[in-house]
């Protein structure tokens, strides 16, 4: 049997602009998509922005991988999936999987890709990288990630408020991802714990409603977007001398 080959892609964080050569490339001359949502009548933002950087009709193959922490409906969502996936390239299709950021960070890619492989070693798999949303928030804030000797640690922010301190005083600094219903506790992590860190927030970086909040303080108590991050620096003005 001739297999198609499965394209993961990260099409960025939102500016259709940030599309890398190779991904739009390797969209321009595939026909099928598979998108991921998760939820039914929810639009993938993924396809908005390939549709945007991308003047093209693909047949399009919608993934329902819900967003729940009940790891019985995860498998059977994530196996669900990777059969429609296996039995479409069984038919000598190349696909490609669209994700949000890079298909290697925090991505649902990643999670499909194991089931996938399960299911039909002999697929062929290509990752291609996209620029993710944690260094797109960098250059937003004209902000560097970390300088010199300083150390960095990316991590959901949805860990409990002990095991962030923990880490807080571990790392020079913090990227705090998926932090939208999280500002209460980041607020209180940072006032119970008495850092001297500067915390900003970006909420949907790269796209039109993008915002930017250099005193998250003045949050407390809001439920913000999905795509917000918040990151967390020493004070120490960069490179050690």
């Amino acid at each position: 049997m001739s297999w198609g080959k499965f394209y993961g892609i990260g099409v960025g964080p939102g500016d259709p602009e940030l599309l890398t050569l190779k991904a739009k490339r390797i969209l321009e001359q595939t026909t099928l998509l598979f998108v991921p949502k998760s939820r039914l009548e929810k639009r993938s933002v993924a396809y908005s922005i390939v549709s945007q950087a991308i003047d093209k009709t693909w047949d399009v193959i919608e993934l329902l991988l819900p967003m729940t922490a009940d790891e019985d409906t995860l498998s059977r969502h994530w196996q669900e999936a990777a059969g429609v996936v296996v039995e479409q390239l069984s038919r000598s299709r190349d696909g490609a999987f669209i994700t949000l950021g890079d298909p290697t960070l925090y991505s649902t890619f990643t999670y499909l890709l194991k089931y996938v492989k399960s299911a039909e070693p002999a697929v062929e798999v290509e990752i291609v990288p996209g620029i993710s949303a944690v260094n797109s928030i960098s250059a937003a804030l004209q902000q560097p990630l970390a300088e010199g000797e300083e150390n960095l640690i990316i991590i959901p922010a949805f860990q409990d408020k002990e095991k962030l301190a923990i880490l807080a005083r571990q790392f020079d600094n913090m990227v705090l991802m998926k932090a939208g219903r999280q500002i209460d506790k980041i607020c209180a992590l940072l006032q119970e714990n008495g850092f001297s860190r500067q915390a900003r927030l970006v909420s949907r970086c790269g796209f039109a409603d993008m915002t930017i909040c250099d005193d998250i303080s003045t949050l407390e108590g809001q439920e913000l977007d999905y795509l917000s991050t918040v990151i967390i620096k020493k004070q120490t003005g960069g490179a050690r001398r």
